[in-house]
């Protein structure tokens, strides 16, 4: 859902509204691409049309959106090639940030991500929304504690090609359960300062995904 906005640095609000709003879409969940009317945008933020357009432009230059020319904008959606591909460079990244986090984290700094690592494989499967959402947060938390901003902005604007089929994955109980063990190793294999076997298991959870884009997405 889109709120009003106030005028208070309103090119940057405006970016961050509809970069949230197509976050929270499903656009794998049908084949029709999701088109963005720039009037109804105006309308629910409460907006001119110039803060629209220059908030687009700027997602349309991370890949988020589309231009089609007579057509309009729409939400730009991956196809599988694409996703696995992004899921390949998403696993490399991930794997080298162990070696970052080690380097430039302090232990309490690593230890930190153990409060997204709160579930026990018996209360999981009643909270699968909430820790769907901290699975996501643990990951974003990995790149942070990187120290390396750059890594963590290549992939944010791929973030709403992953975001979902994350969630939509780790919801499938046995898969949650799974993630669960491989949360809790990543840490300790951090704390330890194991570098070698924290971007292994890094790069296998990511790459647990390749498997799912496989079954679930048709092209």
């Amino acid at each position: 859902m889109i709120q009003k906005i106030g005028p208070v640095n309103l090119k940057g609000k405006v970016y961050d509204s509809l970069k949230k709003y197509i976050l929270s879409l499903n656009i794998y969940l049908k084949q029709s691409d999701f088109h963005l009317d720039e009037r109804q945008l105006s309308e629910k933020l409460g907006v001119s049309r110039t803060p629209i357009r220059e908030a687009v432009a700027k997602l349309e230059q991370e890949g988020i959106v589309k231009t089609v020319p007579r057509r309009g904008v729409f939400v730009h959606r991956k196809s599988k090639k694409e996703l696995i591909d992004i899921v390949t460079v998403w696993a490399g990244l991930e794997g080298y940030a162990a070696h970052l986090i080690i380097a430039n984290s302090t232990k309490d700094e690593i230890e930190s991500l153990n409060k997204y690592c709160h579930y026990s494989k018996e209360n999981v499967l009643s909270e699968l929304d909430n820790y769907s959402n901290d699975n996501i947060k643990f990951h974003n938390q990995i790149m942070k504690l990187t120290k390396v901003k750059l890594m963590g902005e290549i992939l944010e604007s791929q973030l709403i090609h992953l975001q979902y089929l994350r969630k939509k994955f780790v919801i499938e109980s046995h898969r949650a359960v799974k993630s669960i063990d491989e949360h809790n190793d990543i840490v300790r294999s951090l704390v330890a300062g194991q570098g070698s076997k924290a971007e292994k298991l890094l790069k296998n959870h990511a790459l647990t995904l390749v498997d799912k884009i496989q079954e679930s997405i048709n092209s």
